[in-house]
C-alpha cells in the first residue's frame, strides 16, 4: 500500500497560495491539501507530487483569465462553498488541458513554427539558467554551515589596506576581551610536505587553533575534531584529515584514526576525518594542530609567535553571538583596535580591526559584480529570444484573422479566447523550457570546465529547488510576455477585413506592424549592448596580451620545491640544499640555465613586502620605505631573461662569508632615488644603529609584473639566497627539451638529493602567463558566445519581418511595378525598412550601453568604458548583419510579377 503524505510540497504549496486571492486562500489551499492527500492515498506519493508541481505551472495562469473573465460578477470566491471550489478547481484544470490539447494539435499543423520556437526559447532559457546556476552556487546559496550568517572574518586594516593578517599577540588579545564573538579561531595556509601517503607529497593543509571546527559548527564525520584538552600518546600533535584525502590516500578505511603521518618533519596522529564537503579555508586537505595558542608561522619567529606583535601571518574566522549584529561587533572592534593602539603605539600604529560576513570574503566582489553582468548579458540574450518568437506569433497570427471572427460569432468571448492564446504561449514556453533545461544542464558543465581555477564554491554549482523554481518562473514569464501582447493584436482585425476576398493577402494594419518593427527595434538594440560588452573584454584580452612581463616565458619551466625545517634546521644546511639542487638541474644535459627565487612573477605564491631603511635618511612615522622581499640565485636573472639595466647582478662570490648585497628593480628606484643615483647606497632590514647589517645595492634589473598583467610592475628589492636562505625556492629552468622530459629530469634530481623531498606546481613559464589571463579568457568566451547568439538571432528575426512584410505587401508591389516602379527601387524600399529599424536600434542600444558598460568597469583593463572603435565596431557588423538579413527578401520583392499580380485582382 502506498505511503500517504499528509502535506504538498511546501514550495509549490507557497507558489499557488501567492496566486489565489488572500480572502479565499485559506479555504482553496485546504481543499488542495485533500485533494493532495487523496491523490497520494491512490497513487503514490510521486504521483501525487508530479500532480500538484502540474498545478504550479498551470494553476497561477488559468485563476487569472478566469478572474479577468468573471470580473463583472460580484465577489465570485466569497460565495463558493467547499464543494463548489472543488467543482471550480476541476472546471479549471479540465479547461486547461482541454487548451493544451488544442495548442499540441495546432502546433502539430506547423511543425516548422514549433521546432524553431521551442529551439529559439531552448536557448534563451537554457542560458539563462546555465548562468543562474553559478550565480546561485557561488553568490546566492548560504555557506553550508550552521546559521552561516553569524560566520565572519576579521581582519588587520592599515592605511589602505583593509584585509591583512594578524599577528599573534594581539590576535590573543582580541579573543580574551572581545565579548561580540562566541568563537575566534586563527588559521594559516599553506603547502606541506608530508610522509606517510602512498609516496612524498605536497598537500595543501592549515595549521589551526584548537577552537577552529568549533567557529563552523561541524563535526567529524569519524573521529573527532580537535580539542585541547586530549592529550595523545607518544606526544604527537593532532591532525584533522578532509574526506577527499580520506578516500584519495587511504581508501576510507576506517582505521585511519591513529595512523601517524610526518608534516614538514613533524610528527602528526590522525584523530578525525571531516564531512564530505567541508574545505575551508578552501581547498583544503588536513588542519594541523598549532603548537601555540595561534598558529604555527611559516618561518621561526625566534620564539613564541602568540607574544610577537611585529609579524602578520595568519588569519582569523569567527561566530558572531546569537543576538550580536555585524554593526555592533565592528563598533566593539573599533574600540579594542584603539586600544591596541594606544597600548602598543609601535606595533600598531594607524592599524585597525575589519569584521567581514565569511560569505562576502570568499565570493568577493570582483567575482559578485562579474556573475551579474554574465547574468544580466544572458537576460537580454533571453529577451532577444522572447522578441523573435513574438514575432514569429504575430505572423502566426495574421493568418488567423477568420478563425478568431468564427469563434467569436459562433459564442465565444474575447477573454476566453485571450486564455486560449496565452495558454499556447505558456505551453511552447515551457517545451522550451523542458528543453532549455537539457541546455542549461550542458552549458553549466561546459561553463564549469573552463571556468579558470581558483573560483570559490565551484563544487556547489548545480540544480537546486531554487533553480527549478527560476527555471519555471522564467519560462511562465516569458509565456506571458511574448504572447499575451500578439495575442491581443487579434482583436485589433474587424470582423470585413478578416473576411474580406483575398483577406490573406491584405495589407499588414499599422498595429501590428508597429509592434513587429519595436521588437526588431528592441532585439537590435539589446544585441549592440552585447557586442559592445564582448568588444570590450576583447579588446581587454588583446591588450593585456601586448602588455610585456618584464621576462622571456619561452622555453622556460618552473617548479616549487619547500624544505621542511625539521629536517634542514639551521640556514647552512638550507643554503647548502638549494646550492646542490641548482648546480645540479644547471648540469642536466639540454639545459641552457637554471637559477631560483623566493617569488615567482605573475604565478607569486609567497608575497612579501618588507619595511626597509635607507642609509641617511632620516626615519619618519607613517612615511616608511618599503618594498617587494626576494630572494635570488646568481642565474636566476639570466635564466628568466630579466634585463640588467645598471650595475650587477649576484654572483657565486655573494655568499655568507661576502658583504652583504642587495639588486632592485627599475620601479624601486624610481620610487625612491628618482633624482640620485641608487647604485652604492646602503639599506637595512634591521634597526639603523651601531649593529645594523648594511647590504649595499650593486645593480638595477628590469621590473617584471608581479602582481598579474592587469596591475602595474610593484617595487621590488632583491637578496642573495646565499646570504639570507629560506626554506622555500621556485626554481627556473631554461631548455630546449619538451616540457614532459625537463620535469621528469629536475623531479628525478630533486629525489637523489633528498629522496623525501617532492616538487610541485611544474608549469611551464608560457602556462603560467597563459593561467594569469584566465578571468579576463573565461568572461570574453562567454559574452562573445552570447553576442553571436544574439546577432545571429536578431539578423534572422529581421528577415523574417522583412518576408512577411513582402509576402503581405506583394499585391502593393505588384501594383507599383505594373505602374513602372522599377526593381531596382523596389530592393531599395525593403533595404531601407531594414536599415532604418537597424539605425534606430543602434541609436537607443547606443544610449544604453554608455550607461551600462560602467558596471564592467572590473573586467576591462586598458581601455574606456566608452571605447569610441569598439561602439563603431559593433554598429558596423550590426549594419551589415541588417544587409544580409536584408537582402533575400529584397530580392524576392523585385522578382513579384505584375502580370500574376493582376491577374489576381
Amino acid at each position: 500500500m502506498s505511503r500517504i503524505h499528509r502535506t504538498p510540497p511546501k514550495l509549490a504549496e507557497w507558489l499557488i497560495a501567492r496566486s489565489i486571492p488572500r480572502s479565499d486562500r485559506e479555504p482553496m489551499s485546504a481543499d488542495l491539501a485533500e485533494l493532495f492527500v487523496h491523490r497520494s492515498a491512490e497513487h503514490g506519493v510521486n504521483a501525487a507530487r508530479l500532480w500538484y508541481w502540474s498545478l504550479v505551472l498551470s494553476f497561477p495562469t488559468r485563476l487569472l483569465l478566469n478572474r479577468v473573465s468573471l470580473r463583472s460578477q460580484s465577489s465570485p470566491y466569497t460565495a463558493i462553498s467547499k464543494s463548489s471550489t472543488s467543482q471550480s478547481l476541476g472546471a479549471i484544470m479540465s479547461s486547461f488541458w482541454q487548451d493544451v490539447r488544442y495548442a499540441l494539435r495546432g502546433f502539430r499543423r506547423a511543425p516548422g513554427f514549433f521546432v524553431v520556437a521551442v529551439v529559439t526559447l531552448a536557448l534563451g532559457i537554457g542560458a539563462t539558467t546555465s548562468i543562474f546556476s553559478v550565480v546561485n552556487g557561488i553568490v546566492l546559496r548560504p555557506l553550508p554551515f550552521p546559521d552561516p550568517d553569524r560566520l565572519v572574518r576579521l581582519y588587520t586594516t592599515e592605511g589602505s589596506r583593509d584585509r591583512d593578517n594578524h599577528a599573534g599577540a594581539n590576535f590573543v588579545d582580541i579573543k580574551t576581551q572581545n565579548e561580540s564573538l562566541e568563537h575566534l579561531a586563527g588559521f594559516s595556509t599553506g603547502r606541506y610536505n608530508v610522509a606517510g601517503l602512498d609516496a612524498p607529497r605536497v598537500v595543501r593543509g592549515a595549521t589551526v587553533t584548537s577552537d577552529f571546527f568549533s567557529v563552523f559548527g561541524v563535526n567529524a564525520v569519524l573521529g573527532r575534531t580537535l580539542s585541547p584538552d586530549v592529550d595523545l600518546p607518544g606526544g604527537d600533535r593532532a591532525l584533522v584529515i578532509s574526506f577527499g584525502l580520506w578516500q584519495s590516500q587511504f581508501g576510507g578505511d576506517v582505521a585511519i584514526i591513529g595512523k601517524s603521518l610526518t608534516v614538514d618533519g613533524t610528527q602528526y596522529s590522525v584523530v578525525g576525518v571531516m564531512p564530505n564537503g567541508f574545505s575551508y579555508p578552501g581547498p583544503t586537505q588536513f588542519w594541523a594542530e598549532s603548537e601555540f595558542e595561534v598558529p604555527d608561522p611559516p618561518f621561526d619567529l625566534g620564539g613564541d609567535p602568540s607574544l610577537n606583535r611585529g609579524a602578520q601571518y595568519f588569519n582569523a574566522v569567527g561566530r558572531l553571538g546569537e543576538t550580536v549584529t555585524l554593526a555592533q561587533a565592528q563598533g566593539e572592534m573599533n574600540g579594542l583596535a584603539e586600544r591596541l593602539e594606544e597600548a602598543y603605539p609601535e606595533a600598531n600604529a594607524n592599524e585597525g580591526l575589519n569584521v567581514v560576513p565569511l560569505h562576502d570574503s570568499i565570493v568577493g566582489d570582483d567575482l559578485r559584480s562579474t556573475l551579474y553582468v554574465l547574468l544580466g548579458a544572458v537576460g537580454f540574450l533571453l529577451l532577444i529570444a522572447c522578441s523573435n518568437v513574438a514575432n514569429l506569433l504575430l505572423v502566426r497570427a495574421s493568418g488567423r484573422d477568420k478563425e478568431i471572427v468564427v469563434r467569436t460569432a459562433l459564442g465565444a468571448g474575447r477573454l476566453r479566447i485571450l486564455r486560449q492564446l496565452v495558454s499556447e504561449s505558456v505551453v511552447l514556453a515551457l517545451v522550451g523550457a523542458v528543453v532549455g533545461l537539457f541546455v542549461a544542464v550542458w552549458g553549466t558543465n561546459a561553463l564549469l570546465g573552463f571556468a579558470p581555477e581558483g573560483i570559490p564554491r565551484v563544487s556547489e554549482v548545480g540544480a537546486d529547488i531554487r533553480v527549478l523554481a527560476f527555471t519555471i518562473s522564467v519560462a511562465l514569464g516569458t509565456g506571458v510576455l511574448f504572447g499575451f501582447a500578439p495575442a491581443t493584436q487579434l482583436f485589433k482585425s474587424d470582423f470585413q477585413t478578416a473576411t474580406a476576398v483575398g483577406g490573406s493577402r491584405q495589407t499588414a494594419g499599422k498595429r501590428r506592424s508597429r509592434l513587429r518593427s519595436g521588437l526588431i527595434v528592441a532585439e537590435v538594440a539589446v544585441s549592440l549592448l552585447l557586442l559592445v560588452g564582448a568588444g570590450l573584454t576583447i579588446r581587454t584580452f588583446v591588450e593585456l596580451n601586448k602588455v610585456d612581463p618584464g621576462f622571456d616565458p619561452q622555453t622556460t619551466l618552473s617548479a616549487r620545491v619547500e624544505i621542511p625545517e625539521a629536517r634542514y634546521q639551521t640556514e647552512a644546511e638550507q643554503q647548502e640544499f638549494y646550492r646542490e639542487v641548482v648546480d645540479r638541474v644547471s648540469a642536466l644535459p639540454g639545459v641552457q640555465s637554471a637559477g631560483g627565487v623566493l617569488s615567482l612573477p605573475i604565478n607569486s605564491g609567497i608575497e612579501g613586502d618588507l619595511i626597509f631603511v635607507i642609509e641617511g635618511r632620516p626615519l619618519v612615522p607613517g612615511e616608511e620605505t618599503h618594498g617587494g622581499y626576494q630572494l635570488a640565485t646568481p642565474d636566476y636573472f639570466s635564466t628568466l631573461g630579466i634585463p640588467v639595466i645598471r650595475g650587477r647582478v649576484f654572483t657565486a662570490a655573494d655568499d655568507a662569508d661576502a658583504p652583504r648585497v642587495a639588486v632592485i628593480n627599475q620601479a624601486l628606484a624610481d620610487l625612491y632615488w628618482s633624482d640620485d643615483d641608487p647604485i652604492g647606497k646602503r639599506v637595512t632590514w634591521n634597526d639603523p644603529g651601531d649593529d645594523a647589517v648594511w647590504s649595499t645595492i650593486v645593480g638595477i634589473v628590469g621590473d617584471t609584473r608581479h602582481d598579474g598583467l592587469d596591475e602595474p610592475p610593484r617595487p621590488e628589492i632583491f637578496r642573495p639566497y646565499a646570504q639570507v636562505p629560506m626554506p622555500y625556492m621556485t626554481l627556473v629552468v631554461r631548455s630546449p627539451m619538451d616540457m614532459a622530459s625537463l620535469t621528469a629530469a629536475v623531479r628525478n634530481t630533486v629525489i637523489d638529493i633528498d629522496p623525501q623531498q617532492p616538487i610541485y606546481e611544474v608549469l611551464s613559464m608560457e602556462r603560467v602567463l597563459f593561467d594569469s589571463l584566465g578571468s579576463n579568457r573565461f568572461n570574453m568566451y562567454l559574452l562573445v558566445t552570447f553576442s553571436l547568439t544574439a546577432i545571429v538571432l536578431a539578423g534572422v528575426g529581421l528577415y523574417g519581418v522583412l518576408s512577411f512584410s513582402v509576402a503581405q505587401r506583394s499585391n502593393e508591389i505588384g501594383i507599383r511595378m505594373a505602374l513602372g516602379a522599377r526593381a531596382g527601387g523596389v530592393v531599395g524600399r525593403v533595404l531601407n525598412e531594414g536599415i532604418r529599424l537597424t539605425i534606430v536600434g543602434l541609436v537607443i542600444g547606443t544610449g544604453a550601453a554608455i550607461g551600462l558598460t560602467r558596471l564592467m568597469s572590473s573586467m576591462i583593463h586598458g581601455v574606456s568604458a566608452t571605447d569610441p572603435a569598439t561602439f563603431a565596431g559593433g554598429a558596423v557588423l550590426l549594419v551589415a548583419i541588417a544587409l544580409a538579413a536584408s537582402l533575400i527578401p529584397a530580392h524576392r520583392a523585385s522578382k513579384v510579377s505584375p502580370m500574376e499580380v493582376l491577374k489576381v485582382e
